[in-house]
């Protein structure tokens, strides 16, 4: 048997769902701790896995805030339902729970690690005692909801201790934590402050809002000393130690961009790079600090971009010192790199393919302009491509892994390069002619001399395909195709390119598919039979079969030759999104449905040989690794990733083992039973769970009578029965009900109640979870055979009279 039939999976969930920030141990930067909608995950940045999960509250309400403490160990969880918990990580356990007076959407915590602080949506401050599990203040002022807030504290002088918050209405408050209460109130900002911050020292103060302006003070008064236009909604702003240690701020928002300036002259400094402009609104809705001075920016799509704001020694070189030592100027912006990028989670995975030298990274189609390519070794670190500028549909992979086509929404197909250096792909060429979206492509499969592909054909929902020759030189526009067809009444849904590319086949919503030469780009043959639209279409690359999934819940297999359908495979509850061939030595299908099901077909009996279900949503992506089904990846509309790898062989090595084991242990047996052991005749048939050789071994140890006091006719089995364990017990008492059904087993099964009651006493049975149910199944039948006894033991007293009055009358 060659066929695959069983597979192990492992999996990469969303870690991060809901619109609440993201924090990271500061410290460290080691823990990642994100909402995914009322529950908590904690990832472990180090090794790149979920340390933990932490589950809602009682409520089932979204979490609206998240803190944990820079070094690591406490973590504040605040949800809709106004109810705070504080989970201690090392232990993985709540340790405080309390509720709070209203919901809050904004939290922090000091440098120390030993006071929380929120910022509730009635407008009042709470400071929460870590180490005391208590309330310290409640500081009310506010009149609105509170949108940002800060600690300042100085370790051993707990006059230093100030807090400050921001409100939606421009309103800021200056808490002096030591005397608890209000030492200013600052009003020069007409919309929401979303950013407050004291410097390092203490000695400036920093307000950012959404009317675009920073505006730094003196602590001392806490007058103006320098008002920044920023150009942007702020969400996020802070100080921050870049140049020479020298003390400058950052602000992020609404440009989707971080920057830092310099504090005096407001001058801009550095930069993250400059993102793509594209169809998706982007925002950085927060930034965090590490110890080390680095910045993860949080995204509004849920991602986390690590930036080094640690300058090299040529940036610095750069820096002009002006006659202020305190004020520097720079003759260009510097862009800062990007360390890595996090996923919180992928979206919608419409299309995704193995990709890279040794295929070991994957190439997704999501809900998002960039094309998304992540690593199976660190599934949550992420690396886009960006040229898109609207949402991916399809993508496909050249047999070497190196070269992406990727088709999009923007109208435009583009193709990507392996770069060995920065170990990504770069944009080859852009393909521009269609009118509308690109809705499916694929690339050629034999590479030419130079390992490069020679063609790619794209489908459009302005029904036409088109064949395109590839540039040989990079960063070309190609705006004219070889040719152009109208291919279909609606829109086209996949295509596939035979493996000799000689043929390539379209599949569309208008239930048609259709076989087209490469070279001329004429129709050959048109596979007409599904009731509804179909959804991809797939050659088999060792025999001349197409195969192609619908939305009538089928998956038909038509002939090269006469293009007639030979086999309707059916078992899908919903519309099939994708169905592949693998396997060369016995043809197999893979598909995957709506459903939220992987069905593995048996293409010469139709016989569907497994059902894999590990997802709960539609799942709209399916890729091979290899022809030969040895490894998959299946996606869904959540953006759950599935890796699906075959164990076939060990399963039915496994399976051979067992069925060995089996047959050693049944020859045991009997020559157990042929010895007169019973005991361990008795053990080894309990063990294999099997009915009828327990019943005679059973009834062989009472025939044959060791000991003629014992009821079972063995001492030595008596003692044996006496110590079993509960599972044991369990499956024993399994037995003695099902005999007791029937009247020719069931005096075995009244000796052994009988063996086992004087073994045993009632407590302990008692106590073993589940036997009650099957003693209570066992007790109507004890009730009718003891009825039937009582009724035979009064028919023999009629037989003594019958008896007795025939001697009589002999006498």
């Amino acid at each position: 048997m060659d066929l695959k039939t069983t597979y192990i999976h492992e999996e990469t969930e969303p870690i991060y769902v809901g619109g609440t920030s993201a924090t990271i141990s500061t410290s460290d930067g080691k823990y990642l701790v994100t909402p995914l909608n009322e529950d908590v995950i904690i990832t472990d940045l180090e090794t790149n896995e979920i340390y933990h999960k932490i589950p809602g509250d009682d409520e089932d309400e979204n979490i609206t805030s998240l803190c944990i403490t820079p070094n690591g160990e406490n973590l504040a969880i605040c949800s809709q339902s106004q109810q705070l918990r504080i989970f201690n990580l090392p232990s993985k356990t709540i340790i405080k729970t309390f509720k709070l007076s209203s919901p809050v959407y904004i939290s922090t915590v000091d440098s120390t690690s030993t006071l929380f602080a929120f910022g509730g949506s009635d407008g009042v401050v709470t400071v929460w005692d870590i180490e005391g599990g208590y309330i310290t203040h409640s500081l009310k002022g506010h009149g609105t909801t509170i949108c940002s807030i800060t600690i300042y504290g100085e370790l051993n002088n707990l006059k230093s201790w100030k807090l400050a918050s921001g409100d939606t209405m421009g309103t800021v408050k200056i808490w002096d934590l030591s005397k608890k209460k209000c030492l200013h109130t600052l009003k020069d900002h007409n919309t929401a402050v979303r950013a407050v911050s004291f410097n390092s020292n203490g000695e400036i103060f920093l307000t950012g809002g959404r009317d675009q302006i920073v505006i730094i003070y003196n602590t001392k008064n806490f007058k103006q000393l320098f008002t920044h236009p920023i150009n942007e909604q702020i969400e996020a702003s802070g100080f921050i130690d870049y140049i020479g240690g020298k003390e400058f701020f950052y602000t992020g928002g609404s440009n989707n961009i971080l920057r830092i300036w310099n504090v005096k002259s407001g001058q801009l400094m550095a930069q993250s790079p400059q993102p793509l402009k594209t169809n998706e609104e982007l925002l950085i809705i927060d930034i965090i600090k590490l110890m080390n001075q680095n910045l993860y920016l949080v995204i509004s799509d849920q991602t986390l971009i690590e930036i080094d704001c640690q300058p090299n020694e040529e940036e610095v070189e750069e820096i002009k010192i002006v006659e202020d030592d305190d004020d520097m100027e720079i003759d260009q912006t510097i862009i800062l790199p990007i360390i890595k990028r996090i996923a919180g989670n992928q979206g919608i995975i419409a299309d995704s393919r193995y990709v890279g030298p040794n295929k070991e990274y994957l190439a997704m189609a999501t809900n998002s302009p960039s094309l998304r390519i992540i690593n199976f070794q660190k599934p949550f670190e992420l690396k886009i491509c960006e040229g898109h500028t609207d949402i991916l549909n399809a993508l496909d992979v050249s047999s070497d892994g190196l070269w992406i086509a990727t088709a999009s929404k923007d109208g435009e197909a583009k193709l990507w390069k392996w770069n060995y250096e920065t170990e990504t792909f770069d944009c080859f060429a852009t393909f521009k002619g269609h009118s509308g979206s690109v809705t499916a492509i694929a690339i050629n499969n034999i590479l030419n001399n130079h390992n490069e592909p020679k063609f790619i054909i794209t489908g459009s929902n302005d029904l036409t395909i088109k064949k395109w020759n590839i540039p040989t030189t990079s960063n070309t526009i190609v705006k004219s195709s070889i040719y152009t067809r109208r291919a279909h009444d609606k829109d086209i849904n996949s295509i596939d390119i035979s493996p000799n590319d000689e043929f390539f086949a379209t599949a569309s919503y208008d239930k048609l598919g259709k076989i087209w030469s490469v070279e001329s780009g004429e129709t050959i043959g048109i596979l007409k039979g599904h009731k509804r639209g179909l959804w991809d279409i797939n050659f088999y690359k060792f025999d001349k079969y197409v195969a192609t999934g619908s939305g009538d819940k089928t998956i038909k297999i038509w002939s090269l030759n006469d293009f007639s359908c030979i086999k309707t495979l059916e078992g899908h509850t919903n519309s099939i999104q994708r169905v592949k061939f693998f396997n060369s030595l016995q043809p197999q299908l893979i598909s995957v449905g709506a459903d939220g099901l992987v069905k593995i077909w048996d293409f010469k009996n139709e016989e569907n040989l497994k059902t894999l279900d590990n997802h709960d949503n539609r799942i709209w992506s399916l890729a091979l690794k290899d022809d030969e089904g040895k490894e998959f990846i299946t996606a869904d509309s959540d953006g759950k990733i599935t890796k699906w790898i075959d164990n076939t062989e060990e399963e039915n090595l496994i399976l051979q083992n067992q069925q060995k084991e089996k047959i050693e242990k049944e020859q045991n047996l009997n020559n157990f039973m042929k010895d007169n052991d019973w005991e361990n005749a008795f053990l080894l048939a309990l063990t294999l769970n099997h009915s009828m050789k327990l019943y005679n071994v059973l009834k062989s140890c009472i025939e044959t009578k060791q000991d003629e006091d014992s009821i079972i006719g063995s001492f030595k089995l008596e003692s044996i029965i006496s110590k079993l364990n509960n599972d044991q017990l369990i499956l024993l008492f399994k037995k003695i009900r099902d005999w007791n059904i029937n009247f020719k087993f069931f005096e075995i099964s009244q000796i052994l109640i009988s063996v086992v009651l004087k073994n045993y006493s009632v407590s302990k049975l008692i106590e073993i979870p589940g036997i009650m149910k099957i003693i209570d199944s066992i007790l109507p039948y004890n009730e009718r055979h003891y009825n039937r006894i009582d009724e035979l033991i009064e028919e023999t007293y009629v037989l003594d009279y019958t008896v007795e009055q025939m001697n009589q009358l002999l006498t």
